[in-house]
């Protein structure tokens, strides 16, 4: 998974299988009927909410993995500043 640059995005937790989301570690599909919400990086409001959520996990492993998530969206928004707005219902 390439970003722009040549810089690579790290790994993602889940991906598409079979039409499904499933968690990348055992490919487990998440349930249909449990909740999900997805921020992707052209939502403007996305990053701040990340860096919130980062500060109040307990997981050292997931505040990592949240930060290099962050640092994903920081560049694909310096990158793509036509691409991000208002999110949109």
């Amino acid at each position: 998974m390439e970003a722009k640059k040549g810089t690579k995005m790290h790994e993602r937790k889940y991906m598409i299988k079979d039409n499904r989301l499933v968690k990348r570690s055992n490919q487990v599909p998440i349930p249909e009927n449990e909740p999900l919400f997805i921020f992707r990086a052209k939502d403007l409001k996305a990053l701040p909410v990340l860096v919130a959520y980062s500060m109040i996990v307990d997981s050292l492993d997931q505040k990592e993995s949240i930060q290099r998530s962050v640092e994903d969206f920081r560049r694909f928004m310096a990158e793509n500043p036509d691409k991000i707005g208002e999110p949109k219902p």
